[in-house]
């Protein structure tokens, strides 16, 4: 009888050992391995003085080897906790011998191990522990990203990157169909993109498939609760995180994100990204990007390569107000819950609403309005963002979509980019795509009102006509 007893303390033991892992040592292993990597980032940090260097990578140390010991003490602490059963046992029961290598006692830890299946924190997070720790390993140092980067570019030959290259980018101010669009148009045969699947090695994609390569996924809604679906395939608007590593944030102050520059080194290397995500056996297919911030850099780009195409799209101005003001709420409720989408949405440079928003300054003396809430403060960011676009639209390789026309006729819409990007697309018969009743009646400051009426009455006169070029 006392031997039954010996086992179930054993399984009790295990059983702590567990609880001490996930509730005691999860969190500071978490802050380890963080700070490890962080700590190679800094080492690996060319831009650096050695003065900054030295300071950094100090400081970095003391706070490595300060979460290093407390993983161990807690560790300890949990292994104290395990063994405390038997110790107990033995005291009680000393003229019994202490089990320690039978199939009994290691059936005995296995089931007790079982625990760890039963045994979770409070669920803060739509992403579990791992894949928390992989994201801000991977996303949240940029010199290990460009480490990466030219580890994957180096056995690309240079005559295979054109300077001139056709490439293909979607974008518009955020709300105004750009995903939809670019769904829309993807043909895996006739482009190349940037999926869920690359995520979060997105500066080393090829050898991240080399260790996940998942096949089309399970179709779920995304965050924004807008019937949009993706799925683990699903291409996204991710390459804004190229730009972030290479210029290191520095278009992007506390409230702002500032137009910018950019130069032929980093243009050659944005091509040589671009080739990363091609299938060879899908042949020359060409790249296709969503990125709603591409027009913070679209004046240099432009300067270095007139080939490359852009397809803009733009929405009625107050129904686009609700919806981002909508938004705004919806991700605001969302990083109040989860810091970790809050972190996720920095990294990937998404600042068009919550608690990371930022607008774009155009240089042009409009004053945003302080209160996100207001309706007037989402149609001051549109009058802006398309103020600023309008002198583009001459540019013969920018298309001009109305959003309302993506809506109610996705496919001529696609026959005629078909067309406008001189490739061929499939021929579909794509139903119309179910809108939200934004408009609602609400106060609207008259001025602000009148500006963002003449500027949608001149992209109105600007845009794809649909009685004639789209038939």
């Amino acid at each position: 009888m006392v031997n039954y007893i010996y086992y179930v303390l054993v399984i009790l033991g295990t059983v702590l050992f567990c609880i001490g892992l996930v509730f005691l040592v999860k969190k500071p292993f978490y802050q380890l391995a963080t700070t490890v990597v962080k700590q190679l980032d800094n080492i690996i940090n060319s831009s650096l003085n050695e003065e900054e260097k030295d300071r950094l990578l100090i400081e970095n140390l003391f706070k490595l080897l300060g979460y290093f010991f407390l993983s161990l003490f807690l560790l300890f602490c949990c292994f104290l906790l395990g063994v405390l059963p038997i110790w107990i046992y033995d005291k009680l029961y000393p003229l019994e011998t202490v089990d320690y290598t039978s199939m009994y006692f290691y059936l005995s830890l296995v089931v007790g191990s079982c625990s760890l299946f039963f045994l979770k924190n409070k669920k803060t997070s739509e992403y579990n522990y791992w894949s928390r720790l992989i994201h801000t390993i991977v996303l949240d140092n940029y010199h290990i990203g460009q480490y990466l980067f030219r580890k994957e570019i180096k056995p690309i030959a240079k005559n295979q990157i054109e300077s001139n290259d056709v490439f293909v980018i979607v974008t518009g101010l955020a709300r105004a169909g750009t995903t939809a669009l670019t769904n829309l148009l993807y043909e895996p045969n006739v482009f190349h993109s940037i999926s869920y699947a690359n995520m979060p090695f997105l500066m080393a994609p090829n050898l991240w498939k080399k260790i996940y390569n998942p096949q089309k996924g399970i179709q779920k809604e995304r965050a924004h609760n807008d019937s949009v679906s993706i799925s683990t395939t699903a291409i996204e608007a991710f390459e804004e995180y190229f730009f972030k590593v290479f210029l290191n944030d520095n278009y992007i102050e506390e409230k702002t994100l500032k137009l910018h520059e950019v130069d032929e080194e980093l243009y050659n290397n944005y091509i040589s990204y671009q080739s990363l995500f091609k299938n060879k056996e899908k042949g020359d297919t060409i790249y296709l990007a969503k990125n709603n911030n591409f027009i913070l850099r679209y004046k240099s780009l432009r300067r270095l390569n007139p080939n490359f195409k852009i397809i803009l799209l733009f929405r009625e101005p107050i129904a686009h107000a609700f919806s981002l003001r909508r938004q705004h709420e919806n991700f605001t409720k969302r990083q109040l819950k989860d810091n970790f989408i809050l972190d996720y949405m920095n990294w990937l440079g998404h600042y068009e609403f919550g608690l990371n928003h930022k607008e774009i300054d155009f240089n042009d003396g409009n004053v945003l309005l302080s209160d996100k809430n207001s309706l007037d403060y989402w149609l001051v960011i549109w009058i802006n963002y398309y103020s600023y676009i309008i002198p583009f639209l001459k540019d013969k390789n920018l298309c001009l979509i109305h959003y309302e026309d993506l809506a109610d006729e996705p496919s001529k819409v696609k026959r005629f980019l078909g067309g406008f990007l001189d490739i061929s697309l499939k021929k579909i018969e794509q139903k119309a795509y179910k809108r939200k009743a934004e408009r609602k009646e609400e106060t609207i400051n008259n001025d602000i009102e009148n500006k963002a009426q003449n500027v949608y009455q001149t992209l109105l006169a600007n845009k794809v006509v649909w009685g004639n070029k789209l038939q």
